[in-house]
């Protein structure tokens, strides 16, 4: 299994008492194709960059989740049949990206 990242932007005209249960379908998505969920991290609503389906803000949500490979293509499938997502991306997670070249010699 791989360690991935999935990052969500939700369309902001869902309602706040939807948004949740929006986010939790996520979840059901990816447990029925076998991930394990390892994080979760809120956003919230922020600006985009630029328009996405002539919107300009977005609720954003990152999931950190162990999956197999095979399970990813059918779990992009899924998400963009959504219509209340305006984007996603899901790449391979590495804790030990982000670390400069001296934390990282120093774990060694």
């Amino acid at each position: 299994m791989n360690k991935y990242e999935i990052i969500f932007i939700l369309d902001p005209t869902i309602e706040d008492s939807e948004v949740e249960n929006k986010f939790n379908s996520l979840l059901e998505i990816l447990k029925a194709q076998g991930a394990e969920i390892l994080d979760s991290i809120d956003w919230g609503k922020r600006k985009l960059a630029y328009s996405i389906k002539k919107k300009d803000n977005g609720i954003y949500r990152v999931y950190r989740f162990n999956a197999k490979p095979m399970s990813i293509t059918e779990i992009e499938r899924r998400l963009r049949i959504d219509e209340q997502i305006l984007r996603s991306l899901i790449v391979l997670y590495d804790p030990e990206a982000g670390l400069s070249k001296k934390t990282a010699e120093s774990k060694r």
